[in-house]
Order: structure tokens, then C-alpha cells, then sequence
């Protein structure tokens, strides 16, 4: 609430509230600007954080599971 600059986002965190639950309930407090979801792209979620981080906002980038980000 003290920063609207921070974002959160990836796969299912939006209205499902995230594969684990952990951001449930934020899209409703939030709004769907500031917790939404991405598409299944890991490398994708990276960039959009970093373009994001770029660009003055503060995003909280969600991947499921570090399997698929690694080789």
C-alpha cells in the first residue's frame, strides 16, 4: 500500500492467488494493475521484471519452480 510502484507478478498469482496460495487475495486489494498474471515464460517474467525495474517500478517476479529457469 506504501508503494504503488511494487508489482506483482507470474503464472497464476492474479486471481488464482498463485500454485501455493501466496498471493491470494492481493489481486482483490491490489487491483489487477499492481498483482496480475503472465504467461508461462520463465525467461519472459525475467525480462518483463528487469524492464520493469528499468523503467522505476519495483516488481516482484514469481516463478514457480527453479527447475525450469535452469539449464
Amino acid at each position: 500500500k506504501e508503494d504503488p510502484n511494487v508489482v506483482i507478478f507470474g503464472e497464476d498469482v492474479g486471481y488464482f492467488g498463485g500454485v501455493f496460495r501466496v498471493t491470494e487475495g492481493l489481486q482483490k486489494e491490489y487491483g489487477p494493475h499492481r498483482v496480475f498474471d503472465s504467461p508461462l515464460a520463465e525467461g519472459g517474467i525475467a525480462a518483463i521484471a528487469m524492464g520493469m525495474g528499468l523503467n522505476g517500478l519495483r516488481p516482484v517476479a514469481e516463478i514457480q519452480f527453479a527447475d525450469y529457469i535452469f539449464p
